[in-house]
């Protein structure tokens, strides 16, 4: 029997890095290799941050996707392919996405 190994765990430089964060807790933010959005990582394997480190993550990822999503954005932390290891997308509202703020 072999251990799968978590892909956020092992956090492969095969996209782009955007910002790491030590302090006041680890994660990163990078592309997703699937969907190529950016998303923030959290440094531990588990499937839920604080509320805290979940605030501080969200407005982390807010300053990048500001900068690459011109037309607007929203959160994505439905983990869909990794599902307990927490992950956060800022995703670009498609097209016929009624126009709101967050």
């Amino acid at each position: 029997m072999s251990e799968s190994v978590c892909e956020l765990c092992e956090c492969a430089h095969i996209t782009a890095w955007h910002a790491v964060y030590e302090e006041p807790f680890q994660f990163v933010i990078i592309d997703c290799d699937s969907c190529d959005v950016p998303m923030a990582v959290l440094g531990e394997h588990r499937p839920a941050p604080s509320e805290m480190e979940r605030e501080f993550m969200r407005q982390a990822l807010a300053a990048i996707a500001d900068a690459r999503f011109r037309n607007g954005w929203y959160f994505d932390d439905h983990m869909r392919q990794i599902p307990d290891h927490y992950h956060l997308h800022a995703r670009p509202y498609p097209a016929w996405w009624p126009r709101t703020k967050r």
